[in-house]
């Protein structure tokens, strides 16, 4: 079995449109990117499945803005010649087509030309070619090909009996042969793109497989065990799909003209990304995001000693990573911010305390606690460029299965009116003002004019919704 970074199908000949069909010939041929078969060829055959894929952020990789900012940004700072191979590899999962052949250079020169690039998402014919992991980590997309070799027609999946209902053996209307591969129902394949360290240090930076390896999730019993594509490819609207959830079928045809199926992989990829789906249109991912992360966790308000007027008192709120199979929250975590916001007013509505907060421009209250990584450089000085990370100086997220708890302390004031009402909700947002003005900022790094005709006035809004993850009331009587 060969061993190669790059791995999809490719066919030589012509791709011809007839009545909207593609018809295919076997025969193989020397690699050029711009002969490379487009999604557009395999919605012919999935377009349900296409649909789903068109507004996912696997299909929108390389043209979410915020990534091509961030991207920009960390390019900018290299110092050493082992930070400079790390940066490049920024793009190996965003456009790994073109980046594992080479024909990304990266560089200020040819960076706008990159969005005249059809290969630029991670999209069907290039998942669909992996046979197995080879290394997971900061290397590249390391895999084994299929049977055929790196420019094989035969495509990969999880089914074991892959059949159309077209029995015809005519070389000239089949598009592709099937083969099923265990390597598709399993987490490793996630893993290929969804864990990286650096390069230079080995400092980890996305460890979302490494998380789940290491949790209770990852365990051959059936009541418990969850892969990565038992969440992110079995989600519906009306069904999250997390460790907290019922797993459920998605019954169904994989193939237009295929058997009916006891269950289909979705391809929405639903993560906890609701800001960029919405952005760049895509609605339904955006919701399925968010109803997402409002099954990722649970909340309990707990009372803690005598509630008195006039007494240094306290609640203890304790947030349970209850539904994800990775750390709360998890992926590039320098960005992203989880955090508590818990409000106490008395019976008549009195605001008596409150945390978390955030002013009209959508940053935080000082002292919020924020569950998130932050990196530092090798001064110890705090940076989201990880180009020049040295360590980690902060980490401060919940692990799968596992809880945290938050003590707030308050005074009843004397003219308070009982119950006090507690009030906890767990937020979410993918990025933060802060970091929004960074990447796009007047200071910011130059970024393309193509990426900047995508930002628009909406991008004065981008950074500040953020989601409600899940919230708890309760009422305390106090003397």
């Amino acid at each position: 079995m060969m061993s190669f970074i790059a791995v999809l199908f490719v066919f030589a000949g012509e791709i011809k449109e007839n009545n909207n069909n593609y018809m295919h010939k076997r025969k193989l041929f020397n690699f050029d990117a711009n002969e490379v078969v487009k999604p557009d060829a395999c919605k012919e055959c999935h377009s349900d499945i296409y649909k789903q894929w068109e507004k996912s952020t696997h299909s929108k990789a390389f043209i979410d803005p915020i990534w091509r900012a961030a991207t920009k940004l960390f390019y900018s700072g290299p110092e050493t010649t082992g930070q400079i191979p790390e940066m490049k590899l920024c793009i190996k999962c965003h456009i790994p087509l073109d980046f594992s052949f080479d024909i990304t250079k990266f560089t200020d020169e040819n960076y706008e030309e990159l969005f005249n690039l059809h290969s630029q998402a991670t999209y069907c014919n290039w998942c669909h070619n992996m046979n197995k992991a080879v290394y997971i980590g900061s290397s590249g997309i390391n895999a084994e090909t299929s049977p055929g070799g790196i420019y094989s027609s035969t495509i990969l999946g999880p089914r074991k009996d892959p059949r159309s209902m077209d029995t015809s053996d005519d070389e000239k209307t089949k598009m592709h042969n099937t083969e099923y591969s265990e390597f598709y129902t399993k987490s490793e394949f996630c893993g290929l793109c969804h864990d990286m360290s650096e390069l230079d240090n080995k400092l980890p930076i996305v460890q979302t497989y490494s998380e789940w390896k290491k949790s209770p999730y990852n365990t051959n019993d059936p009541k418990i065990a969850r892969n990565c594509q038992d969440c992110h490819m079995r989600q519906l609207t009306g069904v999250p799909a997390t460790g907290s959830t019922e797993k459920i079928n998605n019954p169904g045809k994989a193939a237009d003209n295929g058997p009916e199926r006891e269950h289909v992989w979705t391809h929405y990829f639903a993560g906890g990304n609701s800001i960029i789906p919405k952005f760049l249109g895509g609605d339904i991912h955006s919701f399925l995001a968010i109803e997402r992360l409002n099954n990722a966790a649970t909340l309990e308000i707990i009372e803690d000693g005598i509630y008195e007027k006039g007494k240094k008192t306290q609640v203890k709120v304790k947030i349970i990573n209850s539904g994800a199979g990775h750390y709360l929250p998890t992926g590039m975590t320098i960005l992203r911010q989880m955090w508590l916001q818990v409000k106490i007013t008395d019976k008549k509505g009195a605001e008596i305390y409150g945390s978390g907060k955030t002013d009209n421009k959508g940053n935080l209250e000082k002292n919020t606690i924020i569950y998130n990584t932050v990196l530092g450089d090798k001064n110890g000085k705090p940076t989201i460029n990880i180009a020049l990370a040295d360590r980690i100086l902060y980490d401060n997220r919940i692990p799968p299965k596992e809880y945290v708890i938050e003590t707030h302390d308050f005074v009843i004031p004397e003219n308070a009116v009982s119950p006090i009402n507690v009030e906890a909700t767990l937020k979410y947002r993918t990025v933060s003002p802060e970091v929004v003005e960074i990447l796009m900022g007047d200071k910011a790094p130059h970024l393309p004019d193509n990426v900047k005709s995508l930002l628009s006035d909406k991008m004065s809004d981008l950074a500040i919704p953020f989601v409600d993850m899940t919230s708890m009331t309760k009422n305390i009587d106090f003397y």
